[in-house]
């Protein structure tokens, strides 16, 4: 194993051994462990028993545990290489160790880290001075320094006149998120679809030196256009029709807040005020943008749909005379390191499926991923040689928040290994999610469905039909092109491997320190269904030749065992 600073795990000594114990519950009795059932020779890596033993399978109950544990760490806010995530990291290793995992190891690898200290807006001049509730910071937007940053406020009402619908058109059309920024800041540049450009509308509002208010966007696609790019979509319910509203910030925020920024930077503009059209419940601690879409600019902060609607009215009635405020972001940047986590569940042969997700996040169900897959871990470790003809290769990457730089770390220094023997990744992310949404002005609420889920692979692949099988079994899933959404890309645009992402984006799938996440907002029964539907995925997968699986895009065909 790769040697790690220890320090940590000072911080969390009663969550270790509370913890610990979890891979013992809820077992039921098994075949064999991994370390103790006898695989045999590799005559052939293709199994012929794809049957799921269901006493191998996790309760309802361990799966709900595997993800609270996520909350013991920071409260689950386990943003890129902070205490909870490494402490979160230590955890998952553990876990994979007590299940029966071999070769478990953390490889450290290191990205600049943006932290806030200080958010803070107040009314220096205006009809109302005084303190403003600030709903988050932007993340990775810039720094005011610890005395902050006073100037006029202007509302941005020119915004409206931006086509920014053709711009989220645009990064659908993306299969990379590598190429969702650079389209995008072409499509708002160019005015696609019409309107005018980004550039154009800021020209005319004169923001140079000021601190610039606008509504965030909050544009409701037509469900319909996602199942324009489908292959298969089970709306069992019917209530995904092609009208269906579907908005979410991991759509309008992510994809559009930063190029705007940006654009706003480069016109004289000194810090922005971003309105989020939600009640405080879904807008405050909102982690948005994040990744690569996060981009430097100027400091930033989100106010919610009310305190936004005083601070404009404040504008209104000075008249003339500007409404100065005073903000504070004080933010610093340094160097920080996470670690990437990786496992086997030996198979007879050197061939493998390869399990993957992230491991931080500012919630338990972002990211999910690694709380399920250990049940995955669980079930395989102990099944018989007839499933295990190939190994299990699990690979918990970190720096999802901060542009991933641990997928990619991960990637450079294991291609050798991945070229040869990883057949297809399966990338998973937010399982069990509910949808919550505002079912009336200020009520953020559950409204009884689940939250659409998302799984796409090559068109045409063995993988995208196992996603057919697979979305059959749950209402609202649809199977689509490939999407620039998800950690999984990676894995065929950089390791050039056939993937399989797996991933919903529910409203508050990026606030933290938000419990209701995991008390109330993830179905554990819906989650330990999907479990189940991910083992019969891997053992049809584990059906099918090597040839095969690596027909999905012209990937090279490996030797045979």
């Amino acid at each position: 194993m790769s040697v790690i600073k220890q320090s940590k795990w000072v911080k969390w000594p009663v969550i270790f051994l509370t913890m610990a114990a979890l891979a013992a519950c809820s077992r039921s009795s098994s075949p064999g462990t991994a370390a103790s059932t006898y695989l045999g020779e590799c005559t052939s890596d293709v199994a012929t028993d794809s049957t799921i033993i269901p006493s191998l399978l996790p309760s309802v109950d361990l799966v709900r545990q595997r993800q609270v544990a996520a909350d013991q760490f920071g409260q689950g806010f386990r943003i890129s290489g902070n205490d909870a995530e490494i402490a979160y990291i230590h955890h998952l290793s553990a876990q994979l160790r007590a299940l029966g995992a071999t070769e478990v190891t953390e490889e450290p690898y290191t990205f600049t880290s943006w932290s806030p200290k200080t958010t803070q807006l107040s009314v220096v001049q205006g009809p109302t001075p005084g303190p403003v509730k600030v709903a988050y910071f932007i993340p990775s937007s810039g720094s005011t320094g610890p005395n902050g940053l006073t100037a006029p406020v202007t509302y941005f009402s020119a915004l409206s006149d931006v086509n920014l619908v053709g711009a989220l058109y645009t990064a659908l059309n993306q299969q990379s998120p590598d190429n969702v920024l650079l389209a995008v800041q072409a499509a708002l540049q160019n005015a696609v679809g019409g309107g005018v450009s980004l550039v154009q509308a800021i020209t005319s509002a004169n923001v140079a030196g000021k601190i610039v208010m606008y509504d965030a966007p909050k544009l409701a696609l037509p469900i319909g256009v996602f199942q324009a790019l489908s292959v298969y979509v089970n709306n069992s319910s019917g209530t995904l029709g092609p009208t269906t509203p579907y908005d979410r910030p991991f759509i309008n925020q992510l994809v559009l807040i930063g190029a705007i920024n940006v654009a706003l930077k480069a016109a004289g503009a000194a810090g922005v005020i971003a309105v989020v059209d939600y009640p405080p419940s879904a807008a405050d601690n909102a982690y948005v943008p994040f990744g690569g879409l996060a981009l430097p600019s100027v400091p930033g902060i989100y106010l919610d749909r009310y305190t936004g609607a005083a601070l404009k009215q404040q504008i209104v009635d000075s008249g003339l005379t500007p409404v100065t405020v005073k903000l504070t972001l004080d933010a610093t940047t340094s160097q920080a390191t996470s670690y990437n986590i990786s496992a086997l569940v030996p198979g007879a042969c050197k061939t493998q499926i390869l399990l993957s997700s992230h491991t931080d996040g500012p919630n338990s169900i972002e990211d999910n991923g690694p709380a399920a897959i250990l049940s995955m871990v669980d079930y395989f470790a102990r099944a018989p040689a007839s499933q295990r003809r190939r190994g299990l290769k699990i690979v918990f990457t970190g720096g999802h928040m901060v542009g991933s730089p641990g997928i990619n770390a991960y990637i450079e220094k294991h291609q050798a290994d991945l070229t040869a023997n990883a057949l297809t990744a399966i990338e998973i992310e937010h399982l069990g999610a509910r949808e919550w949404l505002e079912i009336s002005p200020g009520t953020m609420a559950l409204d009884g469905l689940p939250e659409p889920l998302v799984l796409y692979a090559g068109l045409g692949s063995v993988q995208q039909d196992e996603n057919i099988k697979f979305a059959k079994n749950f209402d609202r899933s649809l199977v689509t092109i490939p999407l620039p959404f998800g950690e999984g890309p990676a894995w065929a645009s950089k390791a050039g491997i056939p993937k399989i992402q797996v991933i919903t984006g529910p409203v508050y799938l990026l606030n933290g320190h938000l419990p209701e996440v995991s008390s109330e907002y993830t179905d554990y029964d819906l989650e330990q269904r999907q479990i189940t539907a991910f083992i019969q995925m891997i053992l049809n997968l584990n059906t099918q030749t090597a040839q095969t699986l690596r027909a999905d895009q012209n990937f090279p065909n490996i030797p045979l065992p």
